[in-house]
């Protein structure tokens, strides 16, 4: 019989086995019989099939709702997340460019010297250095 034949029916089972078995190897690539083997493959019993579909349909509508629940909380959080993720780029932003600008604008110290007296060159007029001299509406023209 053929996994495509309509004789074939699948179903969906829990296996109980002993402690430290493992399932027999199928001619079928991929599949398992029903005989619990030791670690020298010797024959150990049969392991116990129960069907599984009650607590496959339980465990769907489960992960369905917890799917539908957490879909809708994202759905509803988005707008707050984006904002508060806008707000910390923002702040994040200001910071830099503040911290930037104050590196920026900071004088370099000078050198302590002790007793140091500073003094300013001093400039005076030239003779020939009015008003009429440096436009040119002199009376000598």
């Amino acid at each position: 019989m053929d996994d495509e034949s309509p004789e074939t029916v699948w179903d969906l089972m829990f296996v109980k086995r002993r402690a430290g078995t493992h399932l027999s190897e199928s001619s079928t690539p991929g599949a398992l019989r029903g005989l619990a083997r030791d670690d020298d493959n010797a024959l150990v019993g049969h392991a116990d099939l129960f069907p599984a579909k009650a607590a496959a349909i339980t465990a769907a509508v489960v992960l369905l709702a917890a799917g539908t629940v957490l879909g809708v909380a994202a759905n509803k959080a988005a707008p707050h997340v984006r904002s508060k993720l806008s707000d910390l780029r923002s702040k994040l932003n200001r910071r830099a460019n503040d911290t930037a600008e104050a590196t920026d604008l900071e004088a370099e110290p000078e050198p302590e010297q002790a007793d140091v007296v500073r003094l300013r060159p001093r400039t005076f007029p030239s003779a020939g250095s009015g008003s009429a001299a440096r436009s040119g509406d002199g009376a000598a023209g």
